[in-house]
């Protein structure tokens, strides 16, 4: 007597797990409701819900829906809001604002206005600019400067005194006192707002065409 082998080609069928749930997870007042018939058609008629279990599961229910009409209107309040704020930024375009933090934008060799705020004199301090891509492409030696703010006297220009290309650059302050100890440093830009960008799902500034800023970030409106 002879058997057959196996085709070991053909497809594996996987074992279901019966105890994997189904359905969904969250219980919404549809389904409530449809518990709660269910339960009043098979009780015992001999022994039916007595009027505290009745009254308390009414509540409950009550209470559901309540809470779930009152999140229903805080998420069209909150909708409404956020489309206010929106038309609201609207205004900002094609005015002049102050930032804060250490970008700047550079558009046809045109650097924006920055400036820095020492918080104590400074025995040594300079000013590194970095690209976009986070490449180091001036260093400016400030001197001795006592505290103070300061505006950065950048032409836009590399070390070799090439014009930088366009785009959204940093700068970094370093300042030393008499011990060689760091200074701190406060950084503000004044960008022109010319557009609002809401891929993220919120508001941003786009200044000068080149930097994205949130609104938190705006100290003032010029």
């Amino acid at each position: 007597m002879t058997t057959s082998s196996i085709d070991s080609n053909l497809p594996m069928t996987e074992a279901k797990n019966p105890y994997q749930p189904v359905g969904k997870k969250d219980l919404d007042r549809s389904d409530f409701m449809t518990l709660f018939i269910t339960q009043m058609q098979y009780q015992d008629p001999m022994k039916p819900m007595d009027s505290y279990q009745m009254a308390s599961q009414l509540a409950q229910f009550s209470n559901m829906e309540a809470t779930m009409k009152m999140s229903d209107n805080m998420e069209k309040m909150l909708d409404y809001q956020t489309s206010q704020n929106n038309l609201q930024l609207m205004t900002l375009i094609d005015k002049d604002v102050q930032l804060s933090g250490n970008k700047l934008a550079v558009n046809e060799g045109n650097v924006a206005s920055t400036e820095f705020t020492l918080a104590d004199t400074a025995d040594v301090c300079t000013v590194d600019i970095y690209d976009p891509s986070g490449n180091m492409v001036r260093t400016i030696d400030v001197g001795s400067s006592v505290a103070g703010t300061y505006e950065l006297g950048w032409d836009g220009k590399d070390g070799r005194g090439a014009v930088a290309p366009d785009g959204a650059y940093l700068y970094k302050v370093n300042a030393l006192n008499s011990t060689g100890q760091k200074i701190d440093v406060q950084y503000k830009t004044t960008g022109h707002v010319t557009g609002l960008d809401y891929s993220t799902g919120k508001a941003n500034l786009t200044i000068d065409d080149q930097i994205s800023a949130s609104v938190a970030e705006v100290l003032k409106v010029m």
